[in-house]
């Protein structure tokens, strides 16, 4: 298994393609593509029509996917705010890759074999998925539920499509056309897929669980009034914790509630939208039943440094006898520079885990990977996944 990647500020995007190219082949003059992923800004977006058929037959590759993004990742730079062109090449001997796209036509008359029928594999065959949908003309929490319910344990990984805040400057790449809906791949053989989903968050405080509650609101936490258990908490929080608390508070909910102890990484992160000071309810950005388990979380810079670099440690002992090929990075366009005052920083925290891999990716509309065994749909988080060779090829 190899990959390679490359990427280019070039405005001009025929000499962006020249470049990516040329860097391609400087890194592994003897791949043989079985996939290409192309991720650019809405400044190549035009352009793109012509050259995506040429991009695919020059590397005479079978499968080419992508889409645009505010900002792209290659080559382990993440460039933001201005033109940028990236393509991660992959040789993947004994994987089977299935592209597919999907409209919000096909999305509304999906029924529970659709996906059966579209893919030559079952469950049984571990496949793992790349989704990447365009927020603009696909309702993606319901395509992800449908692959959920029928793939169950099985990992999403991938992102909303980007650009600037207007419809037409997203779009999706997929063999030589742009297209809208959703794009992605099935993949299933000789690979393992490692993922880390960073939601850039520290808990505070001790684990509460709901006694009564109605979708989105919560009226009590272990028999009290909600907003009377998070007040008090804040109360007890360093000065420090106390100000964040005030401007960066999420609530994190349980996913796997017969651990026993409850960690970094085992809660889906949602925001707090409001609270009631006369019924002492809060609403969070998420659906709850009594009985479920949450915490409260803060974020900010250092926590989300924290936060990743503890989420790659985690996986670095399964690359110890067998090193990464490459890996895709979908991160949240509120990270990158805005968040962290610097260029580069998740890139180059995934770098010291696995090694310099070639790495690409954009900054999302929202970010798609599981936690736990479930995938979501998150916000303001970095979704990576690490691919590894499973057995050498003969």
């Amino acid at each position: 298994m190899q990959f390679a990647s490359a990427i280019s500020r070039e405005d001009q995007l025929e000499t962006a393609i020249e470049e990516t190219l040329d860097a391609l082949a400087q890194q592994a003059p003897e791949l043989s593509a079985d996939i290409v992923f192309v991720f650019a800004t809405p400044h190549h977006l035009k352009a793109l029509v012509d050259q995506l058929p040429e991009i695919q037959k020059r590397l005479d590759a079978p499968t080419l996917i992508g889409c645009t993004g505010g900002g792209v990742i290659g080559d382990r730079r993440e460039i933001e705010h201005r033109s940028a062109f990236a393509i991660l090449a992959a040789s993947m001997p004994g994987v089977s890759v299935t592209p597919f796209h999907l409209e919000q036509s096909n999305l509304e008359e999906i029924s529970a074999d659709y996906w059966q029928s579209r893919f030559d594999f079952t469950d049984d065959d571990e496949p793992a998925f790349v989704l990447l949908p365009d927020p603009f003309t696909i309702d993606a929490q319901k395509l992800l539920d449908s692959l959920n319910t029928t793939y169950p344990l099985r990992p999403v990984i991938g992102g909303l499509a980007s650009g600037s805040q207007s419809a037409s400057s997203c779009a999706l790449f997929l063999n030589g056309e742009v297209v809208h809906g959703a794009v992605g791949l099935g993949l299933t053989g000789n690979f393992n897929l490692y993922t880390v989903v960073s939601q850039g968050c520290r808990p505070i405080g001790e684990p509460q669980v709901i006694t009564r509650c109605e979708n989105q609101i919560i009226y009590e936490l272990g028999g009290r009034p909600a907003l009377e258990v998070i007040l008090a908490l804040i109360e007890t929080l360093s000065p420090a914790d106390q100000r964040l608390a005030r401007s960066a508070l999420l609530m994190g909910r349980v996913i796997d509630e017969y651990k026993d102890k409850f960690e970094r990484g085992d809660f889906l992160i949602r925001t707090l939208m409001g609270a009631d000071s006369k019924s002492g309810a809060i609403a969070v950005g998420d659906v709850f039943r009594p009985g479920q388990t949450v915490q409260l979380h803060v974020r900010d810079a250092a926590t989300a440094r924290e936060d990743l670099h503890a989420l790659m440690h985690d996986v670095s002992h399964y690359l110890e006898s067998r090193a990464a090929s490459g890996a895709l990075l979908f991160s949240c366009n509120g990270r990158g520079s805005h968040l962290y005052g610097e260029p580069d920083h998740d890139s180059r925290v995934v770098a010291e885990t696995t090694g310099p891999v070639p790495i690409a990716g954009f900054f999302c509309n929202g970010e798609i990977g599981p936690i736990g065994n479930t995938n979501f749909l998150h916000g303001f988080t970095a979704s990576i996944g690490i691919f590894q060779e499973k057995f050498e090829a003969l």
